[in-house]
């Protein structure tokens, strides 16, 4: 059976600064820092998203904080990933159809659109991607890089391999154990992840609705209100 597309009920939330918080939340958008084109110095997230991810933050150890990495993102910006990660798969296998080389880059990232249907999660608003640092500051080992596209980026990777093993090296467990910290004090406050990074986390948007079986999705496409930019 065809899953029902989600219908989009716009709640009208605004975007608001997720950097506000540094006793327990940092910002360090990724995309700026690397200069990426329409990309932002702030960390913006739809306000109902931001008080969730407050109190997932809350909740952690002593001294621990979430580090964002990206939050909403631009159309501009999400078109520039795309024709990126399009560009890496065929320089990497030539021998791949047009077709396949979007399909294989739309795991990784979505197709940068904002029709109700096709709007990415970022650019509702209702994506977060993010990180933990410990108490000294310092990111703490999660078994692969921000935007790797490797398997070891699926969030259940080391799941998996101790399945498959019956047991994981001190560094394996250590990994284990900060993955399953993130995904359980995020899907607590109602987030929902996607299984090919365990970094990314959506609520109320197409995706989230559509993982957890909502017949609605509250985040369309949306833009931080700024007084000298439209």
């Amino acid at each position: 059976m065809t899953k029902k597309t989600p219908l989009l009920i716009e709640s009208g939330e605004p975007l608001v600064s997720a950097s506000l918080y540094p006793e327990r939340i940092l910002s360090r958008p990724q995309y700026f820092i690397q200069g990426l084109k329409g990309s932002v110095a702030e960390s913006f997230l739809r306000v109902g998203v931001y008080e969730r991810l407050v109190r997932a933050a809350n909740s952690l150890p002593k001294g621990w904080k979430f580090v964002l990495l990206d939050c909403w993102r631009a159309p501009e910006l999400q078109r520039e990933l795309f024709d990126t990660i399009k560009c890496e798969i065929s320089r990497d296998h030539p021998e791949l159809p047009p077709d396949e080389v979007d399909r294989r880059a739309r795991i990784f990232v979505a197709y940068p659109s904002v029709e109700p249907d096709l709007v990415s999660g970022h650019c509702t608003g209702g994506s977060v991607d993010l990180t933990l640092a410990d108490e000294k500051g310092r990111t703490v080992p999660m078994g692969s890089g921000f935007d790797e596209t490797s398997e070891k980026s699926y969030t259940d990777h080391y799941d998996r391999i101790l399945e498959t093993k019956g047991t994981l090296s001190q560094e394996e467990e250590e990994i284990l154990n900060n993955r399953r910290l993130l995904l359980n004090l995020m899907e607590r406050e109602g987030f929902s992840n996607y299984p090919k990074e365990w970094w990314h986390f959506d609520y109320g948007n197409r995706n989230w609705a559509i993982r957890t079986g909502q017949e609605n999705c509250i985040y369309g496409f949306v833009r931080p209100e700024m007084r000298w930019r439209n």
